[in-house]
């Protein structure tokens, strides 16, 4: 096979003649058909050459990107359309080329200059005479990108005719200069540190932005000063990356004060918020009282008449907890994205929680580790000295040595390498681990040199190559390539593997993957805390270990580098983590993707921003995100919550024997009440009704399901399940004429599972896998955080209607394999149908084959007729988010999270 830089050269070649090339996709045949042609007059390819690139080429014109859905108020005037004739488009025109180069798919490159075309044209015309703001928000994928829709928007922001151009790049320095790096190749087309052309200014250098923040220097008002240029002095745009910091924002606004006097407010200008869910937001309890960061973000728009505002967040439920009513006459109004909100779709390749967490997903990468508490308990002290590093640590990083191995033999030599540990928030304790890490490193390494040239019997001797292959075995027996294969290529697998600590310590080195310094690919083992979150990318990651806990959205899929990009290497990604992180994973993912969906029919809907707003603050995912920002309260807080179109559930279950004990004799004495209304019907009985296995009553008066919800004994993390707010929207059914409800009691079809007699009925046990939840609680944590299977809400419901509607959702949604509840539910809003109450009884086991109740744990669920954002929410009752008791038990993971940030 002929090197890898001849490859690259010819692949290169046959992208740029396909993406001339006008089609919504290519043949596999006219891909062929280039790389042939280009073969011939390169040099002598072989067939396998030739059909290694094609391969790839059409992988990659495969990949495709849609729109998104875009939310706009009343008062947006289109100006682009008639604008666009009379723009230069330089600075866009040459980030296309450099795209193409950095081997983006056409059709990706296509969708980018689309979208940000819609979202130039929503923030306002920079030409327009006389004072105007605009505020917008973008909703992406973490990882997915954001980067260079917004650097993409920049560049025609710049074109079109704004003069300043600012980018809040997150807390931590590290991603600051990341950012800043990104945008040198992107936007400036010079490295602004060592002052040499990169990126797209090897296309063309005839103009380029000013900047007064460089890859490793944030913005230093006496460094400006020593420039002694205004904005005003300035023919091309001004681009400054910095930090959201108070120290640097003040010196930002006092020199934009000083230093342009007269005519700063007759500059537009541009703020690009990147990761706007964090340190923008005010969290104050006195609207009129902002927090630091959030004011000084206003203060900084108040400086220009002519101003837009962008957040960009892959946190959906975040930003919409601004009021969008706040006005502050001395920082002007508050951040709510009123103008606009876009919810971008990823490419087609992105590798999102939808297919790693969701029931549908098709990578089977996550492995539960439990085996770390003896040497890295998850709660530790910062002065904590492991002495080993767990055996499920070791198995991940013999997984990322075969991953750079299967890479190699699939032709990936130059390509980078990553593995994230991320274990502790103490530099002290990252610092221990990276020497434990890598001192086993190079255990495996000399093993690895001393015996992979032998014959593979003879290797095997040896422990360390037996337990690679007995890894081997179990996690990549499905790929194409022997044992045989694999060991003759581990040398040059784990030779360049590095060990790296990414913090503020003094040991710590950057996160660099910069072509010049190491144009063979960097292959490294990165160990950090918050300095591994938020925004920061880890190229070519391939094996995380995670041992974190946390039940907060946006730090939660923040921490979750392991999203993004994996062309050719999905397969061969594995993520380490807890047991409880990876049901939280799960369940955020289900919650997001159903926020996503929502999104779509608010749109149909012609919703604006603000009614955009008010669906999704009233999302019952909202109260886990108001109980964050609002913890330190520790005053309860009102939150008006729609439950139409929802399922409730008990995820989160008390576990003393007396409360157990308690809703036991509740679930029988319903019973009780029930049999003496009418006798259940099961799933023997005739089929005019879908009947999961169990006992379904129709026609239950709503006066024992009040009764039921009212004395079951509740956790009060399981916030949707709070008593009163049920009663309350029970009461409100009850007016629309909803005296009657379906109640589906669960029993398995399973003749071995165990049981229990309950008034005469014979009931199955679910088995459930828990975890600690705290002191008193236990926490569902499989199928998405969820009691029951999204199936069981079809109970009651005419067995033709159910199967038409199942049928429709497939022929809608291909891609997915499974039905989720909100089928149901919008069937039974349909069919005027009844409320659902499904009760469990759950054999709840922490360990394989260990109960933790033999009588059996009762639970429940209602799934209430509806379909969530189809219009602005009604019925909308009360949930008083208890923060006293967030606070008491969630206040120290919150305090470590902020001190980290501190701390990085």
């Amino acid at each position: 096979m002929i090197v890898n830089d001849k490859l690259i050269q010819i692949e290169d070649a046959a992208t740029s003649l396909l993406s001339s090339l006008v089609s919504d996709s290519i043949e596999r045949l006219v891909i062929e058909e280039k790389v042939r042609a280009i073969a011939a007059i390169q040099g002598d390819y072989s067939e396998e050459d030739i059909q290694s690139i094609t391969r790839k080429l059409e992988v990659r014109f495969s990949i495709s990107m849609s729109l998104g859905t875009l939310f706009a108020s009343e008062d947006y005037r289109p100006w682009l359309d008639t604008a666009r004739g009379g723009i230069d488009w330089y600075y866009w025109n040459r980030y296309r080329r450099f795209l193409g180069q950095q081997q983006f798919p056409q059709q990706v490159i296509n969708g980018l200059d689309s979208i940000t075309d819609q979202i130039l044209d929503h923030l306002e015309n920079p030409n327009k005479d006389g004072e105007w703001a605009r505020k917008g928000m973008v909703v992406g994928h973490v990882q997915s990108g954001k980067t260079a829709n917004y650097i993409g928007l920049i560049n025609k922001a710049a074109d079109s005719g704004y003069k300043v151009i600012i980018i809040l790049a997150g807390i931590l320095n590290t991603l600051r200069n990341q950012t800043q790096l990104r945008v040198d190749y992107g936007f400036v087309g010079m490295d602004t540190e060592q002052k040499k052309v990169i990126g797209v200014g090897k296309f063309s250098n005839d103009k380029k932005p000013a900047y007064f923040t460089t890859n490793t220097k944030d913005f230093r008002k006496a460094v400006a000063n020593q420039i002694g240029v205004g904005i005003g002095d300035l023919k091309e745009p001004v681009v400054l990356i910095i930090k959201k910091n108070k120290s640097t924002l003040e010196n930002l606004i006092d020199w934009l004060k000083h230093n342009n006097p007269h005519n700063l407010k007759s500059y537009p200008m541009l703020l690009v918020d990147d990761e706007a869910d964090h340190a923008s937001i005010n969290t104050s309890k006195d609207n009129d009282i902002a927090t630091t960061i959030n004011r000084k973000i206003r203060e900084l728009l108040h400086l220009f008449d002519r101003s837009s505002y962008l957040g960009y967040t892959a946190t959906p439920f975040a930003n919409v907890f601004i009021d969008p009513e706040t006005e502050n006459e001395m920082l002007g109004d508050d951040l709510f994205p009123r103008d606009f909100i876009i919810s971008l779709d990823p490419p087609s390749n992105y590798v999102g929680s939808a297919r790693i967490f969701a029931s549908e997903g098709d990578l089977d990468i996550v492995r539960v580790a439990n085996d770390y508490e003896d040497c890295l308990p998850v709660k530790h002290k910062k002065d904590w000295q492991p002495e080993d590093i767990p055996a499920s640590l070791k198995e991940a990083i013999k997984v990322f040595i075969l991953c750079r191995a299967i890479r190699l033999l699939r032709g990936q030599a130059n390509a980078h390498n990553s593995m994230l540990i991320n274990v502790s928030r103490f530099t002290m304790v990252q610092s221990n681990v990276k020497l434990l890490v890598d001192a086993y490193l190079k255990e495996v390494r000399q093993a690895i040199f001393n015996y992979y040239k032998l014959d593979i019997t003879e290797a095997l001797k040896n422990s360390t190559i037996a337990s690679l292959k007995d890894v081997f075995d179990t996690e990549f027996y499905k790929i194409s390539y022997t044992w045989g294969d694999v060991q003759a290529i581990l040398k040059n697998a784990v030779s360049p593997i590095g060990v790296i600590e990414v913090n503020s310590s003094s040991a710590a080195e950057p996160l660099d993957y910069n072509r010049q310094n190491y144009p063979d690919g960097r292959n490294v083992i990165a160990i950090g805390g918050m300095s591994l979150s938020r925004g920061l990318t880890l190229e070519g990651l391939t094996v995380s270990y995670f041992l974190r806990n946390s039940v907060m959205y946006d730090t939660l899929m923040q921490m979750g580098r392991w999203f993004g990009y994996r062309d050719g290497y999905a397969d061969l990604c594995r993520i380490y983590m807890t047991a409880e992180a990876e049901s939280w994973y799960v369940h955020i993912s289900d919650a997001t993707d159903e926020l996503r969906e929502e999104f779509r029919r608010m749109k149909a809907a012609g919703m604006s921003p603000k009614d955009f707003g008010l669906c999704v603050r009233s999302h019952p995912e909202s109260l886990i995100v108001t109980a964050r920002n609002k913890m330190r309260s520790g005053t309860p807080i009102a939150r008006e919550i729609s439950l139409e179109g929802r399922l409730v559930e008990t995820s989160v279950l008390l576990k003393q024997t007396d409360v157990l004990e308690a809703n036991s004799r509740l679930l029988a004495n319903i019973i009780d009440e029930m049999l003496k209304v009418k006798k259940p019907l099961n799933n023997i009985s005739p089929p005019d009704f879908r009947i999961p296995s169990g006992y379904l009553w129709s026609d239950i008066p709503v006066s024992i399901i009040q009764k039921f919800v009212e004395n079951f004994r509740n956790h009060p993390a399981s916030q949707l399940t709070n008593p009163t707010p049920l009663k309350h929207y029970i009461n409100l059914l009850k007016k629309d004429g909803l005296f009657f409800w379906d109640v589906i009691l669960i029993s398995p079809d399973k003749k071995d599972a165990p049981g229990k007699n309950i008034n005469g009925l014979e009931v199955k046990f679910q088995t459930r896998t828990v975890s600690k939840f705290r002191d008193i609680g236990i926490a569902i944590n499989k199928e998405k955080r969820r009691v029951g299977y999204a199936i069981q809400e079809s109970a009651g419901l005419p067995i033709d209607n159910v199967i038409h509607a199942e049928n429709q959702f497939i022929i809608e949604n291909p891609l997915k394999n499974s039905i989720p509840g909100s089928v149901y539910r919008k069937l039974r809003a349909e069919l005027g149908w009844k409320p659902l109450l499904i009760l469990h009884m759950l054999d709840c086991e922490e360990e394989k084959g260990k109960s933790l109740f033999s009588g059996g744990i009762v639970a429940y669920g209602i799934s209430f007729p509806g379909e969530g954002g189809s219009g602005r929410p009604q019925k909308l009752v009360e949930y008083i988010v208890n923060t006293i008791w967030w606070k008491n038990e969630y206040l120290d993971i919150l305090d470590e999270e902020e001190e980290e940030s501190e701390d990085e």
